[in-house]
């Protein structure tokens, strides 16, 4: 007599595997998410961190107070230490410029997604790289500091949020820092990265966060929608 399986055991082992897939894919892909999302940030970081070390083994000043009061020289001096990116400029026109930042428009949402982020913080250029990391800069004229701001997976695509995709370096005294650090101008994190804090500069030191904690992006996904 031949055996097998009676179609009352086939239905219950496909609804047990239908369970364990349900419990498990989630899980799957929010860890997949995390892990893209972290090796972006790393990514990010040290490329922008090689363009100033190269700026400095080229004798090119990186006194950021040297640029103050010249309209574009730090962000026309920085963007060419990298390769094949796409130019945006200042504001553009995004119908012309689809990868780029546009005149007007209010993507960026704080880490607690109550606040629109002030355009002012990206008025000094921008580019994007090869990758689709889209760099912006705030170069403030009163200060001896830039800000450089990186979009990991470029405007266009959400959630446009501070802290989740929207990530800000401090370089200061010579160094690039994670905004968020102790010598950075917003490093009070419990107030600058909490989810549970509300402002519109909410979001701001999470670099740091993101830096030091390999769990940060796990937790981001899971918990900031």
């Amino acid at each position: 007599m031949k055996k097998g399986f009676t179609l009352a055991e086939v239905l219950i082992t496909l609804g047990i595997i239908g369970v364990v897939a349900a419990i498990t894919i989630p899980s799957l892909m929010t860890a997949h998410k995390a892990h893209r999302l972290r090796a972006q940030f790393l990514k990010s970081y040290s490329t922008i961190q090689q363009a100033f070390r190269q700026m400095e083994a080229d004798d090119v000043s990186t006194d950021i107070s040297s640029y103050s009061g010249k309209m574009g020289s730090f962000y026309k001096t920085f963007k060419s230490y990298f390769k094949g990116v796409h130019e945006c400029g200042f504001y553009t026109n995004t119908s012309k410029n689809l990868p780029c930042l546009g005149m007007g428009e209010h993507n960026y949402k704080s880490l607690d997604g109550k606040y629109t982020i002030s355009s002012d913080y990206f008025t000094d250029g921008q580019f994007v790289l090869p990758d689709g990391t889209l760099v912006m800069i705030d170069n403030p004229n009163w200060g001896d500091f830039v800000w450089i701001f990186v979009d990991l997976n470029g405007y266009k695509n959400p959630p446009n949020r501070w802290g989740y995709d929207l990530f800000t370096f401090e370089f200061i005294n010579g160094e690039l820092k994670t905004m968020g650090d102790i010598q950075t101008k917003y490093n009070d994190q419990e107030k600058y990265c909490n989810i549970n804090s509300t402002g519109i500069t909410n979001g701001m030191a999470c670099a740091n966060k993101a830096k030091n904690n390999t769990d940060y992006f796990k937790w981001i996904v899971k918990n900031v929608k």
